[in-house]
């Protein structure tokens, strides 16, 4: 797979993050469907950063990488949020930390525990509500499934969900049509 293979990638599982309907994306990519993954990566990353779009990888394997693509301002501002702390440090995270020191322990966790960490949510722009209802509820008992379980708020989040959709197809039908990712990323 190429540059056009992995901008096709980031647009269909990224999109809502690069326009800025919200602040991080997390992305899974099998390094050896690549012929240079690293450096694939690296040679977007001033474009990336030029356009307020931080890169962090969250766990690495032999193969496999797990990246967490967000916008550091839209991020602290939905993990400052009260209801987001509390989750936050009902999972261990120190209260009043910064947003590299909650990425390094999102990391740790992700290394350490047996499951995947529910509060990865808060990082991706998932309500604190339904982040606190799939831990409740052990990921039973929601209301509506889309880009997550709902728990809360139905109806708003179908919406959103409708306009996450539409922001991947018109980014992916415009990569689809020859114009350059570069293009397609919104500085926010």
């Amino acid at each position: 797979m190429g540059r056009k293979g992995f901008e096709y990638l980031l647009g269909f599982h990224a999109a809502p993050t690069f326009i800025g309907l919200k602040p991080g994306s997390l992305l899974s990519f099998q390094k050896s469907k690549f012929t240079d993954f690293d450096g694939l990566l690296s040679s977007y990353e001033q474009c990336f950063l030029c356009k307020g779009i931080s890169v962090f990888c969250l766990a690495e394997g032999k193969d496999r990488v797990l990246i967490l693509f967000y916008r550091e301002k839209e991020l602290e501002k939905a993990l400052e949020r009260r209801s987001s702390n509390e989750i936050l440090s009902k999972c261990g995270y120190r209260r009043g930390s910064s947003l590299q020191e909650k990425l390094i322990y999102l990391k740790k966790r992700m290394r350490t525990m047996n499951s995947f960490p529910h509060e990865v949510g808060l990082f991706l722009g998932y309500p604190p509500e339904d982040v606190e209802g799939f831990i409740r509820n052990k990921g039973r008992s929601f209301s509506y499934s889309g880009y997550w379980k709902v728990y809360a708020n139905e109806e708003e989040t179908k919406r959103l969900f409708e306009r996450y959709t539409m922001c991947t197809k018109e980014f992916c039908d415009k990569l689809d049509s020859g114009m350059p990712l570069s293009e397609l990323l919104r500085a926010v």
